[in-house]
């Protein structure tokens, strides 16, 4: 007689397996949702995207001193000259252009004042290591793109340094000063001296850096979503990544009011303006 061999297991060791197998569960997912969703925390729709002040610093890389050195000069500008500066920074585009993402967001809060248009937008995006100015209608004679492109170009070394504030108050100052002599007023508030941008080669606006912490942090999220696709197949992987997290607080916001608290005033732009990488 043969005897085949039958399994040990039992009701108790099979509610042993299934306990194992929940709990194996629910680690994968608690290390994965710890950096999966990391990347949707940090991005920024322009959708989403409300304007509280002149500078508005949803990337959080302009410190207290610079919002309010850079929204006194935006005031005066706005006071003097009738014309608007927007500064906004943010963690990444979400795959959008630099271009698209400034233009859309400059129409949505409009900046400049409707019928003159005389408004500018100054976009960092932090992450992405790209920049945009983007130019009102009404200000694309003094600022056409080759002179907003040398002052993005300016800037570039400053950004490849991380000195976000030194950055946006040269640029700023840079725009702020044209539109000043333009309209034949002097402004208070306008640094007596910008920065100077630090030596080195300035022709490589173009080039993008992609940092070792950047690289890590893409090879872990894969490696996380190898072990979830091996252990729970592609259809959990793919309602994970589906159900991701939502998107994290704006950072800081600029502070102060518009012109007397009255906003942008509904300036539109014809798609004039600048920018790069860095």
């Amino acid at each position: 007689m043969i005897f085949w061999p039958t399994s040990r297991k039992g009701p108790g060791a099979s509610g042993a397996s299934r306990t194992v197998g929940i709990r194996v569960s629910v680690a994968l997912i608690l290390f994965s949702l710890a950096f999966v969703p990391a990347v949707a925390t940090h991005a920024e729709k322009w959708q989403q995207l409300d304007a509280h002040g002149y500078i508005n610093d949803f990337g959080g890389a302009l410190d207290a001193a610079t919002v309010e050195q850079l929204t006194r000069l935006c005031g005066e500008v706005d006071q003097k000259a009738k014309a608007q500066i927007g500064v906004v920074t943010i963690k990444t585009l979400e795959g959008d252009s630099g271009e698209d993402f400034a233009n859309h967001l400059f129409q949505k809060w409009g900046v400049g004042y409707k019928g003159t248009d005389r408004g500018v937008m100054v976009l960092l995006a932090v992450d992405d290591h790209k920049y945009w100015t983007e130019v009102g209608y009404g200000l694309e004679p003094i600022l056409p793109d080759g002179k907003v492109g040398g002052f993005g170009r300016d800037m570039v070394p400053l950004l490849r340094q991380g000195d976000y504030n030194r950055a946006a108050v040269q640029i700023v100052s840079q725009i702020a000063k044209v539109i000043a002599q333009d309209s034949h007023v002097s402004l208070d508030s306008l640094p007596q001296s910008p920065p100077a941008p630090p030596s080195g080669d300035q022709s490589e606006g173009q080039e993008s850096h992609v940092t070792t912490g950047e690289i890590l942090g893409i090879l872990l999220i894969l490696v996380v979503a190898g072990i979830l696709f091996a252990v729970f197949g592609p259809w959990f992987l793919f309602s994970l990544f589906l159900g991701g997290g939502g998107r994290g607080g704006s950072g800081k916001w600029g502070g102060g009011g518009f012109g007397g608290g009255g906003g942008f005033g509904g300036g539109s732009s014809g798609g004039g303006g600048a920018g790069g990488s860095w």
